[in-house]
């Protein structure tokens, strides 16, 4: 297994038909040998991700460790159906996993991924910015392995770069994609009831929908309880984490 950076940059790349057959071999097979191969072919995308945000030696190996482990899940539910080459669809399993790894390491006070993200990018408002900005600010260590190293050098900078915010946008739009598919699970009253309650801009009352819907507050209650859990699990299969759906 590559462990370190250099090693992962070492491993070559799969070609379509070695990178399907080992995946083959993984899901039909459980063959480990096959799972080892692939992680160490695409160990660089796991790099990659957390070398973005990481510069403390310790929180790189625990990014790494994570996209390391969205790796092992996109290998997991990779569909071979797919005209998609494995990179690509692993992208985002390894971006979720980074992020989460990101959001609970960089912060001083548990935060949901979706929170930490909106702060980086400057779109919560009011209090929220407020406290979120407390929340991310860490402890600044006193020494460090290079000599003559000043403070605004250890600071990390909580600006993201254009490429940054180009990639959590498209994470964003695959999120939504996912979002649109697990609902479309669901049976029409239901997407009904989560959409206006749920995912509405301005969700709606529970007697107004109730009203509508020509059912009781109980009952609709009851269906939204059923709807959400459904539609949980349906996300929690597309690879959403329990953290983001918190």
């Amino acid at each position: 297994m590559a462990t370190t950076l250099q090693a992962a940059l070492k491993e070559p790349l799969l070609t379509i038909d070695l990178e399907r057959e080992a995946i083959r071999r993984w899901q039909d097979e459980g063959d480990r040998h096959a799972l080892e191969l692939l992680l160490r072919s695409h160990a660089r995308q796991a790099w990659s991700q957390a070398l973005r945000f990481a510069d403390d030696p310790i929180d790189l190996d625990d990014l790494v460790a994570e996209g390391m482990i969205g790796l092992m899940r996109a290998a997991d539910s990779f569909d071979r159906k797919l005209d998609l080459r494995f990179s690509t669809y692993a992208a985002f399993w390894v971006m979720n996993g980074v992020y989460t790894a990101l959001a609970r390491i960089r912060t001083v006070i548990d935060m949901p991924v979706r929170t930490y993200l909106s702060a980086r990018m400057g779109r919560l408002g009011g209090d929220d910015a407020g406290l979120s900005l407390l929340a991310m600010q860490g402890t600044v260590p006193f020494e460090s392995s290079r000599e003559g190293l000043t403070l605004s050098e250890k600071l990390p900078c909580e600006n993201i770069t254009p490429a940054e915010e180009a990639e959590i946008r498209s994470v964003q739009s695959l999120l939504c994609r996912l979002l649109t598919e697990a609902l479309a699970e669901l049976d029409p009253v239901e997407q009904t009831i989560i959409s206006r309650r749920r995912l509405a801009v301005d969700p709606e009352c529970a007697h107004a929908v109730a009203s509508d819907l020509e059912m009781s507050v109980q009952k609709l209650r009851q269906v939204e309880a059923r709807a959400l859990s459904r539609l949980r699990r349906n996300l929690l299969e597309r690879g959403f984490n329990r953290a983001m759906l918190n």
